[in-house]
């Protein structure tokens, strides 16, 4: 059953509008408030958005990032150069005066009024230029400032939006990007990666006896012991009801058994304990390993037929795809 994402919440919207005000020193008008309520409001409901647009806002934010960077280095230098400029024809507006009190026939008086009016003038247009860069450049720097806060944002509901709530693992919709990105690196790199994919054995007598409540902590339950057994390289998925999935880069077959006999025995000695009565629980795996011209789907689909053999030929039995 899949729950609807909560509603977003005003009081929160409207307090991050006001903190985010407060950040870039912007008064709270009507304009500057309601510009962005509205754009948190956009960016806070998950609920209206698939994982693979908040993905795609996020990347598009990350370039902005980066254009917004340049810009900044480009008004910076922009700024030195200005600067050092306006110091060299400051000099050499001193230099001049210099010259023309200690020899006043090197120059005469409308060809000196002439030059230093034009260095004056000169003078002048770089400072405003210096001003309006700088001003320029401290926008720059604000509006990247925020941007960067609005991909946090970002990157929030997109974490969201992929975890199961109940276990803290991925979720389904976190799968297929994950997924895609791992099976890549192994064909580009030309490396092993397996998957392993389990499922509770009779969790439906569990629900049955002792309650939905009871079977969602088994479901906890199991996933922490698999977080345990796993490296920081692995990944955890609830890839349905009972059923999980082990993402496995860099691991063969071999390695990949390894995993699933290593949770299985971990599991045998962590018992789930309910009103001190040990609650059995076994599961039936089954593991693929990616062949070359294969997608992470079609792997996946391996190992779900060798966990449908696995469950047919008894309990708590480990299969290997065809």
């Amino acid at each position: 059953m899949t729950s609807n994402p909560p509603p977003v919440n005003p009081v929160e919207i409207a307090r991050i509008a006001l903190k985010r005000l407060a950040e870039r020193g912007l008064p709270p008008t009507p304009e500057n408030y309601s510009q962005f309520y509205n754009a948190i409001v956009t960016i806070k409901s998950p609920g209206t958005k698939t994982s693979d647009e908040l993905q795609h806002a996020w990347q598009v934010l990350c370039k902005l990032d980066d254009v917004l960077a340049e810009a900044r280095d480009t008004t910076a230098q922009l700024l030195e150069s200005l600067s050092e400029s306006g110091e060299s024809m400051a000099a050499s507006l001193g230099q001049l005066h210099h010259a023309r009190r200690e020899n006043p026939a090197l120059l005469d008086e409308q060809a000196h009024g002439t030059v230093t009016a034009l260095l004056e003038d000169i003078i002048s247009s770089t400072s405003h230029l210096h001003a309006s860069v700088s001003s320029s450049h401290d926008d720059i720097v604000s509006i990247r400032e925020s941007v960067r806060h609005i991909e946090e944002d970002l990157a929030f509901n997109r974490k969201m939006l992929e975890q199961d709530p109940l276990t803290g693992t991925l979720n389904r919709q976190g799968l297929d990007h994950l997924l895609a990105l791992e099976v890549k690196r192994a064909q580009r790199g030309g490396g092993k990666f397996s998957v392993v994919l389990f499922d509770l054995d009779d969790f439906k007598q569990i629900n049955d006896r002792f309650g939905h409540l009871v079977g969602d902590q088994v479901l906890v339950h199991i996933a922490n012991l698999a977080r345990a057994v796993l490296r920081e390289t692995d990944f955890l998925v609830r890839y349905g009801g009972e059923e999980f999935l082990l993402l496995l880069p860099e691991t063969d077959l071999h390695g990949a058994s390894y995993v699933a006999d290593r949770l299985r025995l971990v599991a045998s000695k962590t018992p789930f304990m309910h009103h001190n009565r040990r609650v059995e629980i076994s599961f039936s795996s089954g593991i693929a390993e990616l062949h070359d011209d294969e997608n992470g789907r079609a792997l996946v689909l391996r190992a779900d037929e060798a966990l449908y053999r696995a469950k047919h030929t008894g309990r708590g039995r480990v299969e290997i795809a065809e």
